[in-house]
């Protein structure tokens, strides 16, 4: 895997989602966002929760974030100072694909805030030399799978969640 380097701490993207609202996508700083993102999951909509994750409890939003911060490769979305999106890379044991997970919060879906969140995922993973993306969903996520589908994410296995991959080696720029 060839792997170049990418400071995420200068990583720094403004935007507008579809509501004509700026919001900011940059790499994920553990000392000084983790209270917020525990806050962002804490009041995440059960309805909105997809296979388990985020855990329901203060206590497991907090291992689950550190462990993420440990294992993964993070990056959020913020609006005013408000953590509205995570996204996660891990890398596999071989390191030569990455799994990925995304939220975004409850009040700021539909905004199109994912799908610019995905893309900044895959193009991170591409400069890093990853050889492709891995993700699981919930088949009833059909909204997600739309987005996931449009980025070139194809479905893997379609039975009980959604598995999906995409090729890095072959995606569109």
């Amino acid at each position: 895997m060839e792997s170049k380097s990418i400071a995420l701490d200068e990583l720094e993207i403004v935007a507008t989602d579809k509501k004509g609202e700026a919001y900011v996508i940059r790499g994920y700083n553990h000392s000084k966002d983790r209270e917020k993102l525990i806050e962002m999951y804490a009041t995440f909509s059960p309805e909105q929760r997809c296979l388990g994750l985020p855990p329901t409890t203060r206590t497991g939003i907090e291992h689950w974030i550190d462990y993420l911060a440990e294992n993964g490769i993070a990056f959020v979305a913020e609006r005013d100072g408000r953590i509205i999106g995570h996204a996660v890379l891990v890398p596999t044991e071989d390191g030569e694909e990455v799994d990925v997970t995304i939220f975004v919060h409850q009040d700021f879906q539909n905004r199109g805030i994912g799908q610019r969140l995905m893309k900044v995922t895959i193009d991170y993973s591409k400069k890093k030399g990853y050889k492709g993306m891995m993700l699981v969903t919930e088949r009833t996520n059909v909204r997600a799978i739309h987005v996931y589908k449009k980025l070139g994410f194809k479905v893997v296995d379609p039975y009980l969640e959604y598995d999906m991959y995409l090729d890095l080696r072959k995606a569109k720029d």
